[in-house]
């Protein structure tokens, strides 16, 4: 029954069936920061990238007829849902139907979603897509609270809904989906590195929802997949079992099919003796699809190209199986015994925390505050430099770097009853940096410590008699920095350092130095 009614909802939004060419317009908006009395969300973004990625891909949007918000606040929220309705109304003008998706990731409070220092109003929402000229609206929330969007027409937990049939060319009306009830939080979890009801949702889409083994998910399947397997993960969390819920207000025949993998020949295909839960791990060991599968037919998890580990943990908790797996354009056929069995301490997930690995590469200056650097022999230089950073491995918002400088200046040495000295000045530094991000949007502030092991090298060209002087030291000091992110993976840095080093050459002294770093970033693990 929940297979047959959750079959029949999502099914126009990933491939049309109906007479009439049929386009689709996608707003995916992630906002982990809702302002005042909220802890900021790890995984909104990831979420909202992941959904935008499926429509895209086998949700039948085209990229120029989505839109992907990150951080992005409620004003550009309501242009591009103002921006989408045109376009859709624009396209039925055309004799196209229409539908179009609206998805959100982050917190809901006091009955709007919170979005930075913005807020959008669940009854502002709802009424938007009530009133937009598409011929199927659909909202997906995932948010605490955001079950009451649809509770003014009496939404439900509960795992299936009915769809209406007849003769009519298809579906049309409005479709809320939230992924708790009115009065439950939704939960976020850092063992699949994401909310728990936009993980089930995407691994339905992506082939776990599937019932009918047609290769089309519907949004009547979607959402019984997402019910069932949300119910079952948060049954025994802290947070207490969380309900997805539903306001169905559909007309017409036909189902809404969310995403169509038909189309699609890769990805890994699960022989029909395959039973039990299955994740699907990328590269970096973060969750990307789970199917819960019973024997007796195959299942295909639709993935992009690409290496990935499948793993399966033992009914008797006696192990693991894993597999590694090459997505190319053919389906990767696997079953249980092309698996290898590994001891639950080697599974390949356990203690994934999000991690973001990025490297920086800039230009800035150094300069010395010490006396030393008044009489010259410390002149102002210019440093290149890189870095290597991971974030969030050591825990939330914590971060650790491995750097290297290479840079240099020239100057005057002015001694009492010494003639001016020409000098040149050398330096080699790598060091190693902890500190804590403060993410607020676009805009993330650092701040820590840092130890350096700094080589230095002085001569003086123009006195062949003086001899060239080197020596190696350790400078420890602070660091602090302003990170403006442009895209998923880009940011401007600009960075500033003081710290000290132990001079010993022509005399025991510290000397107090700072940096600035004006540099770009780039996520190559994210």
């Amino acid at each position: 029954m929940i297979a047959r009614v959750l079959a029949v909802a999502l099914a126009l939004l990933a491939s049309g069936q109906a007479s009439a060419a049929e386009r689709r317009f996608a707003l995916v908006a992630g906002e982990p920061d809702g302002g005042a009395g909220t802890v900021r969300l790890r995984y909104a973004e990831r979420d909202a990238r992941r959904i935008h990625e499926i429509l895209t891909r086998v949700g039948g949007v085209r990229p120029e007829d989505a839109r992907l918000l990150l951080s992005e606040g409620a004003g550009a929220f309501r242009r591009a849902l103002e921006e989408l309705g045109a376009a859709s109304a624009a396209a039925r003008a055309l004799g196209d139907r229409t539908i179009l998706v609206v998805y959100y990731s982050g917190h809901a409070k006091d009955g709007a979603l919170r979005m930075g220092g913005g807020r959008v109003a669940l009854d502002e929402l709802r009424a938007a897509l009530e009133r937009a000229p598409a011929d199927v609206r659909i909202g997906l929330l995932d948010s605490c609270r955001s079950g009451a969007i649809a509770r003014a027409k009496g939404a439900r937990p509960a795992p299936t809904f009915d769809v209406k049939t007849g003769d009519e060319a298809g579906p049309s009306g409005l479709v809320l989906i939230a992924s708790s009830a009115a009065g439950e939080d939704s939960q976020e979890s850092d063992a699949v590195g994401a909310s728990w009801f936009t993980h089930h949702l995407a691994s339905g889409l992506l082939g776990g929802a599937d019932a009918s083994g047609d290769g089309r998910v519907t949004l009547a399947e979607a959402y019984a997949y997402a019910y069932a397997r949300t119910v079952g993960s948060t049954a025994s969390s802290e947070g207490g079992v969380q309900h997805p819920v539903f306001l169905y207000d559909l007309g017409g025949a036909g189902d809404v099919v969310l995403t169509d993998l038909a189309p699609l020949a890769g990805g890994i295909a699960l022989s029909a003796a395959s039973e039990g839960l299955y994740v699907v791990l990328d590269r970096s060991g973060r969750a990307v699809a789970e199917l819960a599968k019973t024997a007796g037919s195959e299942r295909r998890i639709a993935l992009p190209a690409g290496r990935y580990q499948v793993k399966k943990r033992l009914p008797d908790e006696s192990g693991l199986l894993v597999a590694r797996v090459d997505v190319d354009r053919a389906a990767f056929p696997l079953d249980d015994a092309r698996m290898d069995r590994v001891p639950l301490d080697r599974d390949p997930q356990k203690g994934w925390r999000g991690t973001t690995v990025s490297l920086l590469a800039g230009a800035g200056s150094q300069r010395f505050f010490s006396r030393a650097a008044r009489d010259g022999l410390f002149p102002p230089a210019t440093l290149l430099g890189a870095e290597l950073s991971v974030r969030d491995d050591l825990g939330h918002g914590l971060a650790w770097g491995l750097d290297l400088a290479l840079g240099g200046g020239t100057g005057t040495v002015r001694l009492p009853d010494v003639a001016p000295i020409p000098v040149t000045f050398g330096e080699l530094a790598g060091g190693v940096s902890l500190w804590k991000d403060i993410r607020l949007g676009a805009l993330t502030l650092s701040g820590g410590g840092r130890v350096a092991f700094t080589w230095l090298q002085r001569s003086f060209p123009a006195r062949e008699n003086l001899p060239s002087q080197s020596f190696f030291t350790v400078a420890p000091g602070l660091t602090a920095s302003a990170a403006w992110r442009f895209t998923r993976r880009i940011s401007a840095v600009a960075r500033g350092r003081v710290a000290f080093l132990f001079y010993d050459v022509d005399r025991n002294e510290s000397l107090g130095f700072g940096e600035v770093l004006l540099g770009v970033e780039y996520a190559l693990l994210d």
